[in-house]
């Protein structure tokens, strides 16, 4: 160790204005920033869900300085990967320090929660707190801010109203937006020098000293020269060491957490940060970080002709990662990931090998070399440093330079193939050289150099050399097989389309007929827009009035708590479920704790055996089989839980997972996972037979037989908030708080695991972070497990799942699939129709939609000459579970497809074919028709025809579909309204769970208008079940009508009570009418209570409209959705911002469904798809660009509460517009392909830009100029 480094056992930073001193030997270099904000210092406000970059939850701001200019910078970070080691010195904020109740809101946290932008609220801090570091950047447009979110995940809302909030804010806010705020000048916080009185230490670093601290097992460094740091990696030995900078590696690669002898901090190293010009060359330090890069390339790129080429590279890194990964991660870092790991299709190495880029690397004794990016890959890297990269300049005139990354979804994910190519001309016009460099094509490919040498001394623009060049690259290209990445045809495939792609990009206009050009561009997304169309009725304020929800200022700032906020109490102990990692069929031959309980910290494993009453957390009471909490033997499905582990923290549980040893006898069968295998293997012991629809009638002028499949999977919740649960026992028995749908089912489950009584069981429920039907049911097997450990234990006991545990061990939406037979006559009306439904409901049989599937199947057509046969099956997967609209999405989606797939076969407009299957007396020909009418739809189709028709590499599609969604009461559900003598002020508590439907806003809606007081004089407090007692649960849509109906009661009870004083007083006060009450002893409590058996309950139908139109790139399989028109029949709404967010909410949700999500096993059964890198719920530019809801206007519902109408899953069902849509551009490029294509192609799952490009079909053959 070098003489000079000293020794510092803490380390200094500011949080806010507040300085806090840590203590080294308390942390570890893996403790990170958000755990030492959550849990040290108790600031929940931040979240954390992923712990890997990719939601976004856990942002916080950093302030700091240019190393370089000094300059003032405010960054967005992950704290879930930010080394609390690295923070030395610097200045943070989170949410709490922005704004408060107390010291007023900030107008970034006002703003968001007066455009509704928040339901359940996990992704709100997060969102603020990114908006915040743009804001006082002072990087306002509405381009940056639509750009900056690729790495915040919201599942609620459907990031319209997030968007419209941030750009309402932005210098160029569009007319609809501006002014509705103050100026943003007047709005600017106060900045650093402004507080320095209130920082008796400063956040500058000028102490630029190396120093390090000794861990327990390592030592953290910190240096500020090249010298230094080469000076500390000649004293490391054989010690193994990690220069640290972003720690974004983290993210890609859980093994960069792994330990390490020495951590060098290098983040402010000034050498490594360089960017100056050299000869004929621009030098940039290897540890700029990638958003700085941006700037730097786009600045040199513009003011510098030779070096160009730059300003597509900005564009380029723009597509990585997101907006604070690039804050932090830097050049060198995901150069070095590379390094490591081949396989990594990095875009940074791919365009610094595309331009020739050269890599500067120094050693130990500061001697120096330059080598390729190619080369740097087998190089040895110990003991050395990526200082810069140098890039070449070139002549404008003669080079162009093109890459592509393809991604699944518009931002934040890894490429499927990523491409580069620069090529430069001679004079004459041919090819002086050509770089041609992929990547994920396998694990040792870069360049196609035999394309590259064939192409050398050729004219580009020319279809014989454009033929060879795409056989040649056939011939080079072998793609590896990488599940759960895409197939490798595809990728290969895709590989010669972006060659062709990038060929006409740069191809002179006269070398390119007019149809193909089109295939040149990238989709460039414009800044999208929405409307919001609906009616109020000010006579009844605030029923009906458009507020926002009353919980939305709280979760803006932070100050919502959800049960993994809850403080920790004296003894609080943490658990983790531990799973099995075995194929189904698996049989446990034993399972050892020991080592795991060697370890300090750890204080108990449990896990069958040691549960006192019933191993099941599914109460016969409601279902018809038990559903085990921890396996009993045989495995029914990869990763079932067999156990909990129990310790003093959540970090050393975590740590202790791999010492639980379980052995297991091997399955003697192989896994059956999809209902297509169940019937090809002829394994009807897995099929059984539900309900039967048959037909009245069959016609006879059949002229058309269709025959078709339909088949979608798995769709994952993505709540936020990860199923969790807090137990804390206590004299009479034990408070559950459960992140669950169903307090009912928690306590009785509960209750019959444990062989207590329910009285001595409370379950409290103040908010979900998101559910979706995922906490429904499965919350009970984590709340099982926790209540264990807490009773056997009699201490209290947390658990809460990682995102990844969750995606493997609990339920997800309903797989699907249909066999159908339709007979048509020539004007396109059924003359029969024959289907055969199959639903997946996992290892288990206790929750199956078929119910549902018959009524919504057949809701909007003529249906006596159907047939329906529904079937359940079991595969070895887990148990499947309600997912928001459950068994309607799947049924709604099978029956528009058949309707498109008749169309088409016909050659029939799709509209009219659905119309003149429409029962004559259904208002949902009103619907098309006022949707035609509003969305333009004629005249859109004959410009997409047209569009079409001169295009053959981009193409439109339009779909247009209608919905008719049944809608049956449940229940019960209870309410108690109180009133307060001393101000008159009231609190509701309800049955319902509040999990961002908006069911606390509408209830606290109604009661003020029942009882004639000011909406902010209404409280609802959590949910609990001795308050509301026995209630059935939260889904279905039902609850918030459910629960108002109850308020309605209560309030009509309580009005009735109160009416004779009122009397007595007619020009008294509320407040004089209470405080009278309360004199006379009169009770000013009241209980309502909603169930299928009051009065004027019934069913409903729910009626709606969507069109949704697309752009779609053929040679990449991409697309746009550019609009989205959806009717939706509401009622009378109690609160139209709620409703819209539902709606909004719902559509995008199953836009992810039906485009970008996908849940894909391995041949035994385990899930690869198990976090944010490769489970991609949408972004915010994956929304529509133009997105506009109408709810349909003097429309009261005679059989709703108040007139209203369900919202929170219908919508949902209208998003097979999308897949919808999708297919008809791709019918078009498939009969451009060759006239004797079927334009149909089956909806098998996601369709994916795999499956677009695929059933594009394209060949080589067509790529022509």
């Amino acid at each position: 160790m070098s003489p000079e480094i000293k020794q510092i056992q803490q380390i200094k930073f500011h949080l806010q204005d507040k300085e806090y001193t840590v203590n080294v030997e308390e942390v570890t270099p893996n403790t990170s920033l958000n755990t030492y904000i959550r849990k040290t210092l108790q600031l929940t406000g931040t979240k954390g869900v992923c712990h890997e970059g990719g939601c976004g939850a856990c942002i916080v701001v950093l302030y700091s300085k240019d190393v370089n200019t000094d300059k003032d910078i405010y960054l967005a970070v992950n704290s879930c990967l930010i080394p609390l080691l690295s923070c030395n010195g610097w200045r943070i904020y989170t949410i709490e320090g922005i704004g408060d109740p107390v010291k007023g809101y900030h107008v970034i946290q006002q703003t968001l929660a007066n455009f509704n932008g928040t339901q359940c609220g996990v992704c709100s801090p997060g969102m603020v707190m990114n908006m915040y570091a743009l804001y006082e950047s002072g990087k306002l447009t509405m381009k940056e801010v639509e750009n900056a979110f690729g790495g915040n995940i919201c599942r609620c809302t459907g990031y319209r109203p997030i968007l419209s909030a941030f750009k309402s804010l932005c210098t160029d806010a569009s007319p609809e937006l501006l002014g509705q705020y103050p100026d943003i000048e007047d709005l600017k916080m106060c900045k650093k020098d402004k507080c320095e009185k209130k920082c008796p230490t400063k956040c500058d670093r000028a102490n630029k000293e190396p120093f390090y601290h000794q861990l327990a097992d390592s030592r953290w460094m910190k240096v500020y020269s090249l010298s230094d740091l080469l000076s500390v990696l000649r004293t490391a030995g054989k010690a193994s060491y990690k220069l640290v900078a972003g720690n974004t590696a983290q993210g890609v690669f859980s093994s960069y957490g792994g330990s390490a002898d020495i951590y060098v901090d290098v983040m402010s190293v000034p050498e490594l940060k360089v960017h100056e010009f050299v000869d004929t060359t621009y030098v940039l330090g290897a540890n700029t970080s990638l958003a700085i890069a941006m700037e730097l390339f786009t600045e040199v790129g513009k003011e510098k002709p030779q070096f160009a080429y730059l300003t597509q590279l900005a564009n380029h890194i723009d597509l990585v990662a997101n907006v604070p990964v690039r804050n932090t991660g830097t050049i060198a870092g995901n150069l070095m990931i590379k390094h490591d790991n081949h396989h990594f299709p990095s875009d940074i190495f791919l365009i610094l090998e595309t331009v020739g880029a050269k890599l500067t690397i120094t050693d130990t004794d500061a001697q120096e070399v330059q080598m390729s990016p190619k080369d740097f890959l087998n190089y040895d890297m110990t003991l050395k440093v990526v200082k810069t990269i140098v890039f070449p300049s070139y002549n404008v005139d003669n080079v162009k330079y093109v890459s592509y990354k393809i991604m699944p979804r518009a931002q934040n994910t890894h490429a499927n193939v990523n491409a580069g190519f620069l090529f430069q001309f001679n004079t004459n016009g041919t090819l002086d050289s050509a770089r041609i460099v992929y990547g994920n094509i396998n694990p040792t490919f870069a360049h196609a150099s035999e394309t590259e040498k064939l192409l050398t001394g050729k004219n580009l623009f020319d279809n014989a050399v454009l033929q060879q060049a795409f056989a040649s690259l056939l011939d080079e290209l072998t793609c590896d097989l990488i599940p759960p990445d895409p197939s490798p045809e595809y990728r290969k495939q895709l590989a010669v389309a972006l060659f062709y792609k990038a060929v006409l990009s740069i191809a002179p206009a006269d070398k390119l007929s007019p149809k193909n050009q089109s295939g040149g561009p990238i989709l460039e997304r414009p800044i999208s827009t929405g409307v919001q169309d609906y009616e109020t009725n000010t006579s009844l304020y605030p029923l009906t009035q458009a507020v926002p929800k009353i919980e939305a200022l709280a979760q803006t700032s932070g100050q919502a708590q959800y049960i993994h906020d809850l403080p920790d109490v004296p003894h609080q102990l943490f658990g983790t479920l531990i799973l099995a990692d075995a194929p189904p069929n698996s049989i446990i031959k034993n399972i050892d704790a020991s080592k795991a309980l060697e370890i300090e910290g750890i204080v108990a494993f449990y896990s069958k055996d040691d549960i006192p009453g019933k191993n099941n957390f599914m109460p016969l009471d409601f279902f018809k089989e038990e559903e085990e909490i921890f396996c009993s033997g045989r495995v029914l499905y990869h990763h079932q839980p067999i156990g909990i582990l129990v310790g003093n923290s959540q970090a050393v549980v975590q740590s202790a997972i791999s010492l639980i040893e379980a052995t297991y006898d091997p399955p003697t069968v192989a896994p059956l996972l999809t209902v297509r295998q169940i019937l090809k293997e002829g394994r009807t012991d897995r099929i059984h037979d539900g309900k039967t629809i048959q037909p009245t009638r069959k016609g006879t002028d059949i002229t058309h037989v269709i025959k078709g499949t339909f088949d979608v999977y798995q769709q994952y919740h993505f709540h936020m908030e990860s199923q969790c649960c807090s137990v804390v026992p206590n004299e009479n028995g034990i408070d559950i708080y459960p992140s669950s749908q169903w307090m009912d089912q928690i306590q009785i489950a509960v209750s019959k695991m444990l062989e207590i009584p329910s009285n001595k069981i409370n379950v409290t429920v103040r908010r979900l972070g998101g559910a979706f039907g995922g906490k429904i049911s499965r919350n009970g097997l984590v709340s099982c497990a926790t209540a264990l450990a807490a009773w056997k234990l009699h201490k209290p006991v947390k658990v809460y799942m990682s995102l990844t545990d969750n995606m493997h061990a609990l339920g997800k939406r309903f797989p699907f699939s249909t066999d159908y037979e339709v007979g048509l006559n020539n004007q396109g009306i059924i003359q029969y129709m024959t289907c055969t439904h199959y639903s997946d409901l996992g290892s288990i049989s206790n929750e199956n939609p078929a119910q549902i599937i018959v009524l919504d199947f057949k809701g909007s057509y003529v249906n006596d000459t159907f047939k329906l046969d529904m079937k359940s099956v079991n595969t070895d997967t887990h148990h499947n579970t309600w997912t928001r609209a459950p068994g309607s999405t799947e049924a709604l989606g099978s029956i528009e497809a058949i309707m498109e797939h008749c169309a088409m076969e016909l050659d029939m407009d799709p509209i009219e074919l659905r119309k003149a299957n429409f029962p004559q007396d259904s208002p949902i020909s009103e619907y098309i028709d006022e949707l035609t009418t509003w969305a333009e739809i004629d005249k859109r189709k004959q410009s997409i025809l047209t569009f079409n028709k001169e295009n053959r590499w981009k193409k439109k599609g339009l779909s247009v579909v209608p919905m008719t969604y049944f809608f049956g009461p449940f229940g019960p559900y209870s309410v108690l309204v109180s009133i307060l003598h001393g101000d008159g002020s009231v609190q509701i508590s309800h049955g319902g769970i509040e999990m961002g439907q908006g069911i606390n806003t509408k209830a606290a809606q109604v009661c003020a208008y029942k009882l004639g007081i000011d909406l902010n004089s209404v409280v609802v407090i959590p949910s609990n079940s001795f308050t509301t007692p026995n209630n059935v649960v939260s889904g279905g849509s039902l609850t918030s009508e459910a629960v108002c109906y109850g308020v309605i009661q209560a309030c009509d009870t309580l009005i009735a009570r109160i009416k004779p004083y009122k009397d007595k007083q007619p020009n008294g006060t509320w407040k004089d009418w209470v405080k009278a009450c309360h004199g006379d002893y009169v009770n000013l409590s009241a209980i309502g209570m909603f169930s299928p058996k009051e009065p004027n309950v019934q069913a409903y139908k729910i009626y709606g409209a969507c069109a949704c139109e697309v752009l779609v790139d053929i040679l990449t399989g991409q697309h746009i959705v550019s609009r989205v028109d959806l009717l939706e029949d509401v009622g009378q709404s109690m609160s139209p911002l709620v409703d819209i967010g539902q709606i909004e909410g719902a559509f995008i949700m199953g836009l992810g469904y039906y485009t970008t999500e996908e849940i894909i096993h391995n041949y035994e059964g385990k899930i690869l798809t198990d976090r944010t890198w490769n489970y991609r719920p949408p972004g915010a530019k994956d929304i529509p660009v133009d997105f506009r809801v109408r709810l349909k206007k003097n429309n009261p519902n005679p059989a709703g509460v108040l007139h209203s109408k369900a919202t929170a899953e219908p919508p949902l069902c209208l998003s097979i517009a999308v897949p919808l849509a999708i297919r008809n551009a791709v019918a078009s490029a498939r009969v451009d392909a060759a006239s004797t294509n079927a334009k149909w192609f089956p909806i098998n799952g996601t369709t994916t830009i795999e499956k677009v490009f695929v059933e594009s079909l394209n060949n080589f053959k067509q790529y022509v100029l």
